[in-house]
């Protein structure tokens, strides 16, 4: 080929003009993309930084506002900004962990507990499960003692009869120390206790008894307690208006209360994927705020003299933000809802200052107030999903225009085009979240899109407005007939969710694959979505090599063990088998849903790929090595150094220090390391802790100690 003329030349650089013409105006919808990068760079390093390179966000900063680097170019202008974006997420998450900083247990202790009650929730198991702040330890000094416990009532009379927030409570309790990760790669609790300032958990060993308060409570603290107390009269009242799930489907969406959703409903929902119904999310906050605008805007239009002189749309918005922010108070200020809140607010006020109110220039707004006022809301699949599925939503329909059918059109032409844009607002939003959950959740629900288009417009034409008629007519008691007729479509959208839950196929797991592949696909999309020239399309290259990835995940470890060993798990040919039948489910559900293993804990323990007693378990691994696990407190040296033979992997939940052939796993590195995975190789074995290395603020350092040949 020969080299381009002149006019070849030409007509390349008028395309280049015009790509950046294009895209320069919406370079700045990249701004929270760098502050997620920036968080995400400071929570990947493998040690804590010092608190001094918050700092380097200054340097950027000066740049960014001079007006030296303009003169530079676009391109160099465009690196600073992308460089203070970085910086400022970094220096945030940075700032935000010192701030969280607090005391946290360093050991498992029997106490008596004493605290406020600050929210009451349910545990995994369905017990009673409370947060307690202003917390005093007995038997443990007062700069010790963690700032909040979350502490399950086992007590039968709990379950009857709790306390409500505000309540002072005193327990005798078994409190540990927030746990870490149940495998290397997984949820880390830990870490977001650090940030919810819990430095213990554990379940009471009695009934708790009510004490009175000393001294007389700050205003803000009063009002936070006259909120949550209203919150739970609200949920009781609902639940006893609307008996069964009908009332805590109510309760659940109204004031945020999903403790009174049993297992079995969940599940349904989350077959069909309808369970973000029950989470006060943007689909709610924009529902309400909707209707309030719709209704505030429309009778003030029915009355001219308001109409002709005041700026209505705007009183409306005013109203819709008001209305928005009630909800976020009465939901009890979850970190959903203030997501959902801010998204909301952000488009309205847009509105008052006659801007277009849903653009992906409003969402990155929301974006950035939410990441730099919780920077740990990043690694959240709430905010991740929510945001893909906004974004994707806005960034199609500003390309796909759908017709607004005016007032000439007949009605069935209007909820045809209701029921088009629910499809394709579900078919968009499946899309753009179905990474994510599949990630997050590891199984697919493959009938989601008829579910929802089935469900979303009871809640949206039936639900919805009949909240907001009871809430209105409450005060007055006339909201019986209203919560009545509401129930209805919960118990339709309830009965929904079973029917497609018993469909065939209803759902399939998916074996855990790379977060670099989720990586992948997520800059792909925004690539996608955020550039409107054709360079948009280089997004495909991204997106199709992570979708590889994702249908090749990485094999999964040859043996798991929870902390200290608690339980184990040795992967088989018909799947991973697991040492306990009951003990350690959290543990047990994590690895067989990142197995894509549909099993339950029960089945697993029956495998025949590892021998188990009650405290022991021996298992052959693929390689030739062995795997020799004692549990019990009897073992002596003599018996540990009987067992530490070549090629075997020796693990004692209390066993002292030991040299020998094997590769040693004795009390002190268990507590070092954590959860670890072990994958078998033909060269011999490969550790992976889920404690790393380094040494963070939420994750004290420890000694990495391992004893014997490990390869």
């Amino acid at each position: 080929m020969g080299q381009p003329n002149q006019e070849d030349k030409v007509r390349l650089r008028a395309c280049a003009s015009e790509v950046v013409s294009t895209e320069s105006a919406r370079a700045m919808l990249w701004f929270p993309v760098g502050i997620g990068v920036g968080i995400w760079i400071y929570f990947a390093v493998p040690n804590e930084p010092p608190a001094w390179t918050a700092a380097v966000v200054l340097l950027p900063l000066a740049l960014t506002v001079t007006s030296t680097i303009r003169r530079l170019g676009t391109v160099a202008h465009s690196l600073t900004v992308a460089a203070f974006a970085v910086t400022l997420g970094y220096g945030s998450a940075l700032i935000h962990a010192h701030a969280a900083s607090a005391p946290v247990l360093s050991q498992m202790q029997e106490a008596g507990v004493e605290g406020r009650v600050v929210e009451v929730g349910k545990s995994a198991s369905g017990a009673p499960r409370v947060l307690l702040d202003q917390v005093r330890v007995y038997g443990l000094e007062q700069n010790q003692t963690p700032d909040r416990l979350r502490i399950s009532l086992t007590d039968v009379l709990a379950k009857t009869v709790l306390p409500v927030p505000g309540d002072r409570i005193r327990v005798y309790a078994r409190i540990f120390p927030p746990g870490g990760a149940v495998e290397p790669g997984a949820f880390d609790f830990q870490r977001r206790a650090f940030f919810e300032r819990i430095g213990g958990v554990g379940y009471a060993l009695g009934p708790f008894l009510r004490i009175p308060q000393v001294g007389a409570l700050p205003l803000s603290d009063r009002f936070l307690i006259a909120l949550a107390k209203l919150r739970g009269e609200i949920s009781q009242w609902l639940r006893e208006t609307l008996p069964g799930p009908d009332g805590a489907f109510a309760a659940a969406i109204i004031v945020g209360d999903r403790s009174g959703i049993e297992d079995a409903e969940e599940e349904a929902l989350r077959a069909a994927n309808l369970s973000h119904l029950l989470a006060i999310s943007g689909l709610h906050m924009g529902i309400l705020c909707g209707l309030i605008f719709v209704v505030v805007r429309s009778g003030a239009a029915l009355v001219p003299m308001i109409a002709l002189r005041y700026p209505v749309k705007k009183i409306a918005a005013v109203a819709a933000i008001l209305a928005g922010f009630g909800y976020l108070m009465l939901s009890g200020i979850t970190v959903p809802t203030q997501r959902a809140f801010a998204m909301v607010a952000v488009a309205l006020v847009a509105v008052i200052l006659d801007r277009p109110a849903i653009t992906l220039r409003a969402l990155a707004v929301a974006a950035t107030i939410i990441l730099l006022n919780r920077p740990i809301s990043l690694f959240d699949a709430g905010f991740q999903m929510s945001f893909a599925a906004t974004v994707a939503l806005v960034a199609a329909f500003e390309v796909i225009r759908i017709e607004t059918p005016g007032r000439g059109h007949r009605i069935s032409k209007r909820v045809l085009l209701y029921m088009a844009g629910i499809a394709a607002t579900s078919v968009i939003a499946g899309l753009a979240t179905g990474p994510f959950a599949a990630f997050h959740f590891n199984r697919v629900a493959v009938w989601g899109l008829p579910a929802n288009l089935m469900a979303l417009p009871i809640m949206g034409m039936w639900i919805a407005p009949l909240a907001v008629v009871s809430g209105v007519l409450a005060p007055l008691e006339l909201s019986d007939w209203a919560l009545t007729l509401m129930g209805t479509g919960i118990g339709a959208i309830l009965k929904i969710a079973a029917m497609v839950a018993g469909w065939p196929g209803a759902t399939f797991p998916l074996q855990q694959w790379s977060g670099t592949a989720l990586a992948l696909i997520s800059l792909g999309g925004l690539w996608l979505a955020l550039w409107r020239s054709r360079l948009r399309y280089v997004a495909i290259v991204p997106i199709l090599i992570g979708l590889w990835a994702m249908g090749n995940p990485p094999s999964r470890p040859t043996v798991l063990l929870a902390p200290g060993a608690r339980l184990v798990g040795v992967l088989g040919e018909d799947g991973r088998a697991l040492d306990q039948r009951r003990a350690q489910s959290f543990a047990a559900e994590t690895w067989l849903r990142r197995d894509g293993d549909d099993a339950d804990q029960a089945m697993a323990a029956g495998r025949p790929a590892l021998q188990h007693g009650r405290s022991w378990a021996r298992a052959n691994l693929e390689n030739g090595w062995t795997l020799e696990v004692l549990h019990g407190r009897a073992a002596n040296r003599t018996d540990l150094q009987k067992l530490c033979e070549p090629q075997t992997v020796l693990v004692a939940r209390h066993g002292m220090e030991i040299d020998g052939p094997c590769c040693y796993l004795g009390a002190t590195a268990l507590a070092a390391k954590g959860a670890i995975s072990i994958q078998a190789t033909d060269y011999g074995l490969r550790l992976t802790s889920a404690y790393g290395r380094g040494n963070r603020l939420w994750r004290p350092g420890l000694p990495d100690i391992l004893n014997g040949r490990c390869e």
